[in-house]
């Protein structure tokens, strides 16, 4: 079914527009619209053709790789809307071709191998499918895209109509199809866009995900040295005139049961401001502080280290933020190295007033927890007053280490941790801060993020690595949560003097693989006004070259169609003058037999082409030509009768 003229061309525009490439869409429609009225032609061979399928097929490889590589699982849809990138050379071949269309045998590897004259295909009404179905894949709405696409595909069902239908049925089904057509997929819009949230959010809850959101196991109870890694996880810019250590806050819990720290709270959508890749999550403040973080993670769902008094989040590389009620902030992005800019100055806390869990000691320390803080004398003071006294206890009487001896087995080990050894890392600190400000009657919570204090000339940024990962308490004091630390400020000091010999190689080969990860990640339509302004010019040079291809075919113009006609005419005139109406022309030097093989059908009406060719050559250089002009030019005329395959 051929195509209307111009049809390709908008099925690229609506492309380009709802996939935010209109620069690229309208040069690739207007190098496929000019091709067409181009005055030379070529005669592609089947092997060119089979290159420019492979071709195909290995770019559309490369882009699902590096799609899915960069989305995860929305890559499937990052991988439709580029589709028209992908099978753009194969188009342009074949309106660049005397053919006009393609060999089956390109398209399908098992026909190769069979014997020639395989059926021809044309392709430019399945590209329109393929734009069509890009731009569904990224549509800003579904409703005008919906309304433009079922028109693209009405007029082309308009012009491919049979003549025996009225006008009058022709529009009414046309109508109804058009309204069917768009409530399903308004339909199948909003149910997609449902379970995909559902789904991730759903895998991002269970054990087998390393950053499950809700919960935070603890080392407290290990025996034996932590091993922490030295990889580096946060990059911060923007800290000047900042008081070190510098906290990036992931996530708070308020529920603690031998070892580990949960909250019972699901995840909101933030909405995206309008028109910016920026999402609010507080009031603005009066003036503003921006502060560019670059975080490494495995996982398309993942918290967020933020900034206190973070108000705002802006970036092009996250396509959904969520938060709970707690203050996490779990962002959905590409895996790998995440860049976002938080915009800081906000007095108030993004969490909520405390709750009844927020004031409960367990059972099994509350014993324990009743004693010690009765020694350090917490009742009767001030909340800020009582807070200091609970974080002076601990740096005056506590050392940080991260070996833990054996503990017989014990149920608490962080009884042990108070009233015996004295000893342990920043988890056993924050969880007997939070149960000690409990115990004293001010609402206090668990919180993880990092501890920033160390520079990179080499990157010429703060860092932050897996071993600054921290825990501290969070406490409800004058009507906001306050940041209580109460691990000794020399642990930092401690890890840092256990750095190996050979870690400036590792932050050199880190810092290059970063480098790549951000490369490998760029946001390509930053360039999108400018690379597609590229192709029209190597498009003019490579025309300019192949003109004096011996496979290029000059179109006939109006004194070559007058000595034409003049020519005497053969049994096979009306073949050749039928082939000539699709743009079909011997090239130069090309035999009839050769020509007439690659651009005519093998058989129709029960002629075979063979036949017909073996018949003129007996016309031609027989000795009875009188007698065998006739019959075939009959059978010539019962070939053409028959409909084109």
């Amino acid at each position: 079914m051929p195509l209307p003229r111009g049809w390709l061309a908008a099925g690229l525009v609506l492309w380009g527009v709802c996939a935010g490439a209109l620069a690229a869409a309208l040069v690739m429609a207007a190098l496929l619209e000019g091709i067409t009225f181009a005055p030379i032609k070529w005669t592609t061979a089947t092997r060119e053709f089979h290159r420019a399928a492979d071709l195909t097929s290995v770019l559309f490889a490369i882009v699902t790789v590096v799609q899915f590589q960069r989305y995860g699982v929305r890559g499937i849809y990052e991988l439709l809307a580029a589709t028209p990138y992908c099978f753009l050379p194969l188009v342009l071949i074949q309106r660049a071709s005397t053919a006009q269309t393609l060999p089956a045998s390109a398209l399908f590897y098992s026909l190769r191998r069979r014997e020639p004259g395989v059926r021809r295909i044309d392709i430019a009404p399945a590209y329109l499918g393929v734009c069509l179905l890009a731009a569904s894949a990224v549509a800003p709405d579904p409703r005008w895209f919906a309304a433009i696409g079922v028109v693209l595909v009405a007029g082309l069902a308009w012009a491919a109509s049979p003549a025996r239908w009225s006008r009058r049925h022709l529009a009414l089904v046309l109508a109804l199809g058009m309204l069917l057509a768009t409530g399903l997929g308004l339909a199948l819009t909003g149910t997609r866009a449902a379970l995909e949230s559902a789904f991730l959010y759903w895998m991002s809850q269970h054990p087998w995900m390393s950053s499950a959101p809700n919960r935070a196991v603890t080392s407290i109870g290990h025996i034996g040295r932590l091993k922490l890694s030295d990889r580096i996880d946060v990059r911060v810019t923007g800290l000047a005139g900042t008081t070190l250590p510098f906290y990036l806050h992931e996530a708070s819990y308020d529920t603690f049961r031998y070892g580990s720290w949960s909250v019972d709270d699901s995840f909101e959508v933030v909405d995206q401001d309008r028109g910016r890749d920026r999402w609010t999550l507080n009031r603005a403040p009066a003036t503003a502080s921006p502060i560019d973080i670059g975080f490494r993670h495995r996982h398309e769902l993942s918290l967020l280290p933020l900034p206190p008094g973070t108000w705002a989040i802006g970036s092009g590389e996250i396509a959904e933020l969520q938060r709970n009620r707690p203050g996490a902030v779990m962002a959905e992005a590409p895996p790998g190295a995440v860049r976002y800019t938080a915009l800081t100055g906000g007095s108030g806390s993004r969490a909520s007033a405390p709750g009844a869990a927020d004031r409960v000691v367990p059972d099994a320390y509350r014993e324990v927890i009743a004693r010690v803080a009765a020694d350090i004398g917490v009742e009767g003071h001030a909340p800020a007053v009582a807070a200091a006294r609970i974080r002076d206890h601990f740096l005056a009487n506590f050392h940080y280490s991260l070996v833990q001896r054996a503990g017989l087995g014990r149920r608490t080990p962080l009884a042990r941790f108070l009233e015996v050894t004295r000893r342990g890392h920043c988890e056993h600190f924050a969880t007997a801060a939070v149960l000690l400000l409990r115990e004293a009657g001010i609402p206090a919570r668990y919180a993880v993020g990092y501890a920033v204090d160390e520079y990179s000339r080499l990157e010429a940024a703060w860092v932050a690595r897996a071993r600054h990962a921290h825990a501290w308490a969070e406490a409800w004091i004058d009507g906001t949560w306050v940041t209580i630390d109460a691990t000794p400020p020399d642990w930092f000091a401690l890890e840092e003097a256990r750095v190996p010999a050979w870690q400036g190689i590792q932050d050199l080969l880190a810092w290059a693989w970063y480098r790549y990860q951000r490369l490998a990640q760029a946001d390509l339509a930053t360039f999108d006004d400018y690379l597609p302004w590229l192709l029209p010019p190597l498009a003019v040079l490579l025309y300019l070259r192949l003109r004096r291809s011996p496979a290029a075919v000059r179109a006939r113009r109006r004194g070559d169609r007058a000595a034409a006609a003049r020519a005497p005419a053969t049994p096979l005139t009306p073949l050749l003058d039928h082939l000539a109406t699709r743009g079909l022309e011997p090239a130069a030097g090309e035999t009839l037999a050769r020509f007439l093989a690659r651009a005519a059908e093998p058989e129709r009406n029960g002629i075979t082409l063979d036949s017909l060719v073996d018949d003129y050559y007996c016309w031609r250089f027989g000795h009875a030509r009188e007698t065998t002009a006739a019959p075939l030019a009959r059978r010539v005329q019962h070939y053409l009768a028959a409909p084109s395959g």
